[in-house]
């Protein structure tokens, strides 16, 4: 394994693994393994991390529906992750290996966008059907 030539990229493959995250169940083991990860083990400045993440979270979770604003977070997180990396190449090996051991325990998250969201309304008797990706509108007063 070249691990050189992954950590030149580690910042987008943790970034995504990140916002990925944000958007799951187990995110408060990655928030503050990530803080630990930022903050240098420094209170002040992991406590300014957690800050950070929980901001972009929300950001996230609070988009209105058919706006994603996953890109502009995981933009932001892969430079900043990036530049980690680029900095401390112990750094870089660690957050290397949480990507390899997320991707592992995640593999459905892993391959799949990042955020997915559909609306869909129906009025009087009109029904909406959704398998999968695909909506079928039935109004059985229009034909």
């Amino acid at each position: 394994m070249d691990v050189s030539g992954e950590l030149a990229t580690v910042g987008v493959a943790g970034a995504s693994a990140l916002v990925a995250a944000m958007m799951s169940d187990g995110w408060r083991s990655v928030r503050d393994w990530m803080a630990r990860l930022l903050g240098h083990g420094q209170a002040e400045a992991e406590a300014r991390q957690v800050a950070r993440l929980d901001r972009d979270r929300e950001m996230l979770l609070a988009a209105p529906a058919g706006e994603d604003r996953s890109g502009e977070v995981s933009a932001s997180w892969t430079v900043r992750l990036q530049d980690l990396a680029d900095e401390d190449e112990e750094a870089g090996r660690e957050l290397l290996e949480f990507v390899n051991r997320w991707r592992e325990q995640n593999p459905e998250a892993a391959q799949k966008p990042t955020v997915v969201r559909q609306s869909a309304k129906a009025g009087g008797k009109a029904r909406i059907n959704q398998v999968g990706g695909n909506q079928t509108v039935i109004n059985p007063g229009r034909s």
